[in-house]
Order: structure tokens, then sequence, then C-alpha cells
């Protein structure tokens, strides 16, 4: 490949990208991450150490430094608190004024009804119009809105009938208010009684000697029964003239309430007790009672209102530099150890969420007021199974080691939960370390709640903790082990879809046998379906014997070669008669075939929404490795015509794959596997020592071309392989019994000759080199690609 190709290669942009952006973006990253777990951390409290009720004191003797109150339990003061704003009666006030208001109303209302009948009379009588506009003003005028039917009602009674309806209605208005008319309906009221006030004086009074306003409108309506009879149409109108005039005279006071309620609260005693400067709180490996760890808490809230250096700015930075460090760590293990995921921004931002999303439901228990031992409900496992399941074991432990440690100091250094978390984050790594399918991951829950109720009962035991206790804890825990795989399945999920990511659960479901491109490939390519099985052995052990991805090496190889469905019958192992098509092709066109297989192969990858990782095998296992059979066909062409400036007219560079070269070991070993599988198919006798020394050959030959210096093997790395590839092929080319007649048979078979061997070259030669993408096209290239369409249309017509 020229150095021109290189430059303008995908893979060379890429690697373009200063180390300054990159470095940027990391360092966004961790920036974030820091700050963030920060400000989970808890801040305003001396946290130098844990203690817990049954524990032991492992300090030196601890002495009051100053005179503090002891703050009662936190859980106990508001359930207090809580019971003291019940027991709050709520305020009312009776308003007695509004009763001569009201029958003021009522008066004024029915001397507006009188005038507005006499109108109407008169309407009725003249017709004319300054009258009817006299009466629609009236009519508005009223605060009840009166229709027709009843307007010919109230106009049919006679003037004593109107003045009783009247007085009627100031009677029912003035008993209703005298009783007391509630603003509230009594259903909503918490308490039995409420507190009435009139002036100064204040009573507690039962809420049903008062009515509220559903009861005073049935009330009406039942007395104005009683007073007119039940069948009589003048109730109706009348119930809606009297319920517009009763207002409540019983009001609640919402801020007197309030007040009341703050008092009550106010007496609440919030402390229990005083410790005197130099009095000694706890002795050394004292166990740690109720009494001491009250006292305990309460020396912290002390600190923090006497303004020690435990709070403010101080502690903050102090924080941050705590978290920076455990977050540095865990990325210097990423850079050193697995720069895979080091290197790939999208893998870093998906470590950093997870442990983001841990530390936040650990803040969560901590400022949410619950009394149970919510801890037990941070799901690390799920993170740590996460981990395991996307990268690897090594990166779930240690990223789990991190989480737990993060945990604990964001509890306010519970290490008991971090211990735990530890624990059960680790054995949950062990039973997803080798996950197969998806299943496997629920199968997880019983080892994470052993590994809660281990640390549970070890330290429950240490601190003499009560069985209740101890039964509470592992319930939670439980709750946690059902829950964490449950979470881990639908993240996981989430994480392959949303983010791209490619799991070896993913690679694993590729790798099906049922997969619909694999289906295709073995019925219309059969030769290349079968020898990308056999390459799929020989990559999957080369990659486990130099601890790369197995898993990857060996759905990579199922796939390399399916841009060899287009045009199976263009390769050799495809070719099931004795006719090669190349053999009525140019050199220069049978190339342009072998490699246009690569282009095809990763355009119907896409197609198949397989993963990236997945297509990368199909450019890179080829490199940009040379095909020689039709690159000295060439030449053997043009040494053999008169003309002799057709040997400098050939370009090597036409004949080799566009690479780019095997950025991993995976495709590295690829790349191995591919040109030993089609050299060792080659052989005659294919003893193990022959077969030893074609895979020294090849390996030494794309060492030497320099097809592997981009990808991180190592020599010691290829020795291993090489020892991998002889094991698998020994088992395929292994020595067979002869049975009676095979000689006979042997000795009768047509023998070939040069023929059955040159092809047996072109299989070696003519083997298109996995691996490579393909490189963008000039317009030379792209009427070589028409010349090469029209010429196969060509053959294949004949």
């Amino acid at each position: 490949m020229t150095e021109e190709r290189r430059r303008t290669s995908p893979w060379s942009r890429i690697r373009s990208i200063g180390p300054t952006k990159e470095i940027a973006v990391k360092g966004a990253i961790a920036l974030t991450l820091v700050v963030l777990l920060g400000l989970m951390f808890p801040r305003g409290e001396a946290i130098e150490f844990e203690y817990k009720v049954g524990g032991v004191w492992a300090q030196d003797d601890l002495y009051a430094p100053f005179s503090f109150p002891i703050l009662r339990d936190q859980q106990e003061y508001l359930k207090e608190v809580d019971d003291a704003k019940k027991n709050v009666y709520p305020v009312f006030e009776r308003i007695d004024s509004l009763m001569k208001v009201q029958q003021l109303e009522l008066e004024k209302f029915f001397a507006r009804l009188d005038e507005a009948l006499r109108v109407r009379k008169d309407v009725a009588r003249t017709a004319a119009a300054a009258d009817s506009a006299r009466f629609v003003q009236l009519a508005s005028q009223l605060q009840v809105r009166l229709f027709e039917r009843e307007w010919s009602l109230l106009a049919g009674l006679t003037d004593r009938q109107i003045n009783a309806m009247r007085d009627e209605l100031l009677r029912l208005t003035r008993s209703y208010l005298e009783s007391g008319i509630l603003d509230t309906e009594k259903r909503t009221l918490s308490r039995p009684q409420l507190a009435l006030r009139k002036g100064t004086v204040e009573e507690l009074i039962s809420p049903d000697k008062f009515l509220d306003l559903n009861e005073v409108a049935t009330r009406l309506d039942n007395d104005l029964i009683a007073f007119y009879g039940r069948d009589n149409d003048t109730v109706d109108v009348a119930h809606k003239i009297g319920v517009i005039h009763l207002v409540p005279n019983i009001r609640y006071q919402e801020a007197a309430t309030e007040v009341a309620e703050k008092a009550a609260i106010a007496s609440v005693p919030r402390t229990s007790g005083f410790v005197q400067e130099a009095d000694r709180i706890v002795s050394k490996n004292e166990r740690i009672t109720t009494d001491i760890k009250q006292k305990l808490d309460s020396l912290r809230k002390a600190r923090v209102e006497q303004g020690g250096a435990s709070s403010g700015p101080f502690q903050y930075v102090g924080i941050i530099l705590h978290v920076a460090i455990v977050v540095f760590l865990f990325g210097l293990y990423l850079s050193l150890f697995r720069p895979r995921i080091f290197s790939n921004d999208r893998r870093l931002a998906i470590v950093a969420l997870l442990i983001l999303m841990e530390g936040f439901f650990a803040h969560l228990t901590r400022v949410i007021p619950v009394s149970g031992p919510v801890e037990y409900l941070i799901v690390v496992p799920a993170a740590s199974m996460l981990l395991t399941i996307i990268f690897d074991s090594r990166v779930g432990f240690y990223g789990t080691v991190t989480i737990a440690y993060l945990v604990a100091g964001i509890r306010g250094n519970d290490y008991a939960i971090g211990l735990a978390a530890l624990v059960a984050g680790a054995l949950s790594v062990y039973t997803v370390r080798d996950v197969r399918n998806r299943t496997q991951i629920i199968r997880s829950f019983g080892f994470i709640f052993l590994g809660y109720v281990l640390t549970i009962f070890a330290l429950g035991m240490e601190r003499i903790a009560p069985w209740t206790v101890m039964a509470e804890e592992m319930t939670y825990a439980l709750a946690n082990s059902i829950i964490s795989p449950v979470l881990t399945f639908g993240l996981l999920i989430f994480f392959e879809r949303s983010a791209k990511v490619t799991t070896d659960l993913t690679l694993i479901e590729l790798a099906h046998f049922k997969h619909p491109l694999l289906k295709l490939l073995s019925e219309k390519a059969p030769g290349t379906y079968h020898h990308s099985v056999s390459m799929a052995s020989l990559a999957e052990a080369g990659a486990a014997a130099v601890g790369a991805n197995e898993v990857l090496a060996r759905v990579g190889a199922l796939f390399h070669d399916i841009g060899k469905i287009e045009k199976p019958n263009y390769f050799v192992e495809n070719q099931k008669g004795t006719r090669n098509r190349h053999d009525k092709l140019s050199p220069r066109m049978s190339s342009l075939i072998i490699q246009n297989h690569v282009k095809q192969g990763m355009a119907i990858a896409r197609d198949y929404n397989l993963p990236e990782e997945v297509i990368d095998f199909i450019p890179q296992h080829h490199g940009t490795t040379r095909i020689d059979y039709f690159y000295r066909k060439a030449l053997k062409l043009a040494e053999s015509s008169d003309d002799e400036t057709k040997i400098d007219e050939i370009n090597e560079e036409d004949y080799r794959y566009p690479g780019p070269r095997p950025q991993t070991k995976e495709t590295g070993i690829l790349m191995l596997a591919d040109s030993i599988e089609a050299a060792a198919r080659t052989l005659e006798d294919p003893s193990p020592q022959k077969l030893e020394v074609l895979i020294d050959d090849l390996i030494k030959k794309r060492f030497e071309e320099g097809e592997l210096d981009e990808c991180p093997l190592t020599l010691k790395d290829l020795t291993k392989i090489k020892k991998a590839f002889l094991g698998v092929l020994v088992g395929v080319y292994h020595a067979r019994v002869k049975y009676p007649g095979s000689e006979a048979r042997e000795e009768t078979r047509p023998d070939d000759g040069d023929a059955e061997r040159q092809k047996q070259e072109r299989a070696r030669e003519a083997k298109p080199a996995e691996g490579t993408a393909p490189s963008q096209t000039t317009d030379g290239e792209e009427s070589n690609e028409q010349r090469l369409t029209r010429t196969i249309k060509t053959i294949d017509n004949q």
C-alpha cells in the first residue's frame, strides 16, 4: 500500500487525531465523575470514625472537647414531632356579624324581586321596549338566575305568598347561622374536635354540633318541604334563593393552626441530657450502646456548630481529592492492563455511568428518612455483573472494589456495607465470568444472597447484634439479590441497543449456525462456509492461547468471508467442476474480483446489523497482503510478451488488498489462521512435522511483511499461537487406518498430476485474505469496477 493510500484510509484519519483531544475527552469524563460523586458525599459532619451499636470502640478513650447537649435519636424525635402535630386541633373562628349581614342581603333580594315582578307585569301588559329593558336590568341584579318557568311561578304568587316565603327564609337562615355553618366539610377533619375561637376565648367542640355546606343545603330542603308540602313547585324556587344566602360563619384559620403546630413541635424535647467538657464519652475497647452512639452523634453535630474544619469548603476539597484518588487508581489500572477500554471513550463513559449510578443509589439511602437498613438495597452486584459481561471478569472485580469503597464513603464511612457489597459483588462476578446465555444472569441470585448473608452474619456476630436486626438486614439483602439480576438483564439490553455495546452474549448469539447470514453463506458458498467453520476453530484456539477474546475471534472467523456470497464461483473453494472462471479473465480483472469481496462483505454485514467489532475482521484479516497468484501470472504473461514495456506497466499495488492491517489481537490471529488453513489444505501428506514447518514459514512471512505491526501481538504471543494452531491442525489431519482394499482403490485412482497441483496452488495463492476495509476509490478504480461487472456478465452468459 502506498503512503498516500494509507494517509487517506479512515483508520489513518482516526489515528491522526491528536492526543490532546483524547486526553480532553477522558479528562472531562473523569472530572464529571469526580465532581458528581463528591457532591454525594456527606458534608458538614466529622466522619473520622465509623461506629454502630454493638460494635467495639477501637480508638483511645474519647473525652468531650467542649460541653454539648445530647441529641435524641432522629427517628424517635421525628415520630414525636409527627404525633405532636397530629394532636393539634384545627382552629376555627365564629363570625357573628355575618348573621345580620345575611339577613339584610335577603331582605334586599326580595325588594329587588318585587320590583322585577312588577315591571314584568307591565311588560306583559304594554310590551314596551323600555319596560323590557328595565326588567332585564333588574333580573341581572339578582344574585340568583331564574328561568322563565320560575319567573312565571313567582308571578303567579300573591304578595302575601311572596312575603311568607321571605319570612320563612329569614327564619331558617337565622336558625342555621345560630347553630353555625362550617366552611370545611366534616369528612376532611382528622381530629374528633375543633378549637373554636370567639374573640380571645378558645373552646374545644365536636364538629357534629355544626352544619357544613352540604348538610345545611339538605336541611333547608327538608324544612321548605315541611313548610310548603312535598309536591309544591315553590319549594325549588325558595331553596334556590335560600342556598345562595347561606354563608359559613365558622371559618378555618390556617395561620392560627400553623402557629399551634409550631408551638406543639417546639414543646417536643430535642435533647435528652448534657455532656460536660472533659467528660469521658467512651473508653477504648468498650462496646457501643445506644446511649454512647447518641453522644457520639451529638458530638459530630456539635463540632459543625462550633465551626470546625470538618465543614465548609475545606472539607469539600478533601472529598474531591479523596474521590479523585480512587478514580485515578481505577483509571490507571484500565490504562495499563485494559487499553482497549481506556482508549475507547464510549466504553469509559459506560464505566463512569455505572459507578455514578451506584453512588447515586448510596446517596439516596443516606438522605431518605427510612428506618430500615435500606443500605442493603444498593445494587452493587448489578454494576459488577454488567462490567463483567460487557468487558471481562477482572474489570468487573476491580470495578467492584472501587464501587464498594465509594459506596462506603458516600454512606458516611459505612465500611460494613462496603464489605457486604464487595463480597456480594465479587461472587456475582464469579457467576457471570463465563456467561453463555442470558438466563445465567438470573441464576446469580443465589450467590449474591450468599455473599450478603455471610457478611451480615459475620458483622452481626462481631457486634452482638440481635437476631431480629440481622433477619431484617437479610430480608433487604434478599430483595437486592432479586433486583440486581433483573436490573442487569434490562440494562444489558439497553447498553447493547442504545450504546451499541458488543458483549460476549451478543457474539455467542451471532455464532449460532441458524443465523440467517450463515445459512445464506452455507447455501450459496458451501466451500467458503466450511472454510469459515475450520477457521473458527483455529482462531478460537489461538485467541485462548494468548488471552484474547476467543468468542470474538470465533465469530469474526465465521463472518470474515461473507462477501463471497455475491460471486461464489469465482473462488476456488466453491468451484465444483474443473472449469475455472478466472481462466478467461486477465490477472488484473481477477484481482479486482478477489479484492471486491471485501467491500461486498462489509456492505452485507451492515445490512444484517453485525457489530462493528465483527465487521472489522472482514478487511483487517487480509491487511495489505498481495494476491500472489494473479500477480505472478501477470508477470509471467508480461515476460512472455514481445512488448518489454508491459512488465513496467504492472503495478504491484493493484494486486494488494487495501487494508488496513490488523488492529487487534483477534484480527491478527485470524489473518494468520486464514493463511495457514488455506495452505494446510494443499499438503499431500500433512504430517505434524510438515504442518509445523508450514506454520513457522507463514507466521514468519506475515511478520516480515509488517502485516502484524499495528496489532498488539508479541513474539511470545506468536509462539503460543503457533502451538495452538499446530494442535488443532494435527487433530484435523491425523493419520487414518487403511482398511482392506483401500490400497487397490488408491492405485486405480486417476492422477490429475500438474492440473491438480495447479488447482491447489490457486487455492493457496488466490485465496482472498480477510480483514481489509475498502479504501476510497478514485475515478480510475471506478471504471475498473464497471469493466469488471461487464466482464463477469459476459462469462456468466457463456
